[in-house]
């Protein structure tokens, strides 16, 4: 209960920050929100829907760096265009692997389930936005413990500029009422995700 109530004031604190718009609210979430865990080799990488420009391309740079033979693409409305980028990214066609169904991080992580099973799968490194590791790495540890996951983040030029700092603190704002929400509803906890 006390996590509980840690994470509630937490998510009204993001908020109250917010509401300033400030480098102060940035600093915040960057300390609660953001998690590194790198792999130098993986057996597969995941690119996850919601963001697509830095999330695929970030990942085709650990594809050509060697950190993994084969790219998963996840998420409805926008993995097509993440292809589209990995390809033009000099990701080869049959190096990617295609889930397009999904529309949260919780169905990302259960329908990409049978599909890294079937692959022989046994560790993976996501890729996502920065304000979305902790929940990201923590969902995918809870939906498949059988498998190593680490996470790295991607972004967006436009948001370490001043004028895009809004936008991503707006995010980031969101993505604490998110995992808050995750944490009730399916039980996946933000604590300890680090390592």
């Amino acid at each position: 209960m006390k996590k509980l109530l840690l994470l509630v004031v937490l998510a009204c604190l993001a908020c109250a920050f917010f509401a300033v718009r400030g480098p102060a609210f940035t600093r915040f979430w960057k300390r609660w929100l953001v998690v590194s865990v790198p792999m130098a080799k993986a057996d597969a990488l995941i690119v996850l829907g919601g963001e697509p420009l830095a999330r695929p391309t970030e990942a085709a740079r650990f594809y050509k760096a060697g950190v993994a033979p084969r790219v998963f693409v996840t998420g409805r409305g926008d993995a097509g265009t993440n292809r589209r980028i990995l390809l033009e990214s000099g990701v080869p066609a049959d190096r990617i692997v295609l889930e397009s169904r999904s529309i949260t991080t919780q169905s990302n992580a259960s329908l990409l389930k049978p599909m890294l099973e079937a692959a022989k799968v046994r560790s993976a490194l996501i890729v996502t936005s920065p304000f979305h590791t902790r929940r990201a790495l923590a969902t995918f540890r809870k939906v498949m413990p059988d498998i190593t996951f680490g996470v790295t983040d991607a972004s967006i030029g436009w948001w370490s500029r001043p004028e895009g700092r809004g936008d991503v603190n707006r995010f980031a704002a969101i993505e604490f009422l998110k995992t808050v929400e995750y944490w009730l509803i399916y039980g996946v906890s933000p604590i300890n995700v680090e390592s």
